[in-house]
């Protein structure tokens, strides 16, 4: 499994992105109603792999009435890991935390399974031979018994029209959630809970920001090199999509 590290401009591009959705709106409304119904008081403590600067794993914890006393993330961008840390004292604490600048894929795992585990745009970046070995791993030997797996993950449907085709036009993969929920079920896992959100992107007039964006992600796929002019084929017939995404 390779989720490589980048340099500091992947920080600055991925903002380039989402500032062109309504993606932190819709993601905090999709909070509000999750934690209506689902209850994580006892959650005591938090593993977040791949989780960039950590702003969606912060507000997710903050949301859910989660008691966390102990977080560790798992980021192999320093740029990221180093707006993580900050994050984490002026945001937790009272939380011990760590945040372990490797590749999941070179990580042992915690010394002590841990209650709640988040994958926030990651699963996409395991290649699906190699899939689910990783979920399987995370189901027996990191995930305390009874804990919960968090996953945000871009849903590529049979509805036409998400931000994802994108992706698949510069040749990247971007599994279906039907088979990324299969994947869970065969490691073991049971759904708690599901809910859809939607996202609209706008990427009229694609600049260079945004270029280094679709480069990055499509590098962690060993995919690539994109050029400008790649990037606006791959976008002729929309500039306005709808990205669906999954939290479960």
């Amino acid at each position: 499994m390779q989720i490589m590290a980048m340099d500091e401009s992947y920080l600055k591009s991925l903002a380039a992105y989402r500032d062109r959705g309504n993606y932190r709106e819709e993601f905090v409304n999709a909070l509000s109603k999750i934690f209506t119904d689902a209850k994580l008081g006892g959650v005591r403590s938090c593993l977040a792999i791949g989780p960039g600067d950590g702003w969606y794993e912060i507000e997710f914890i903050k949301h859910s009435g989660a008691n966390i006393s102990n977080f560790i993330g798992i980021e192999p961008d320093h740029a990221s890991a180093e707006h993580l840390r900050t994050s984490l004292r002026s945001s937790l604490p009272g939380v011990e935390s760590q945040v372990l600048e490797t590749k999941v894929q070179n990580w042992e795992g915690p010394g002590v399974p841990v209650h709640l585990i988040t994958m926030f745009q990651l699963l996409h970046f395991v290649p699906a031979d190699e899939r689910q070995e990783f979920l399987k791993k995370v189901h027996d030997s990191w995930l305390a018994v009874g804990g919960y797996v968090a996953v945000l993950t871009p849903s590529r449907t049979k509805i036409p029209g998400t931000a994802s085709v994108i992706l698949q036009r510069l040749g990247a993969s971007v599994p279906a959630w039907e088979d990324t929920e299969a994947d869970f079920q065969k490691a073991g896992f049971t759904k708690y809970y599901e809910h859809e959100m939607h996202v609209r992107i706008y990427l009229t007039n694609p600049d260079e920001n945004l270029l280094r964006f679709y480069q990055l992600t499509c590098a962690l796929q060993h995919k690539g090199p994109i050029t400008l002019a790649d990037l606006s084929d791959a976008m002729k017939g929309g500039a306005v999509f709808g990205r669906k995404s999954r939290c479960l």
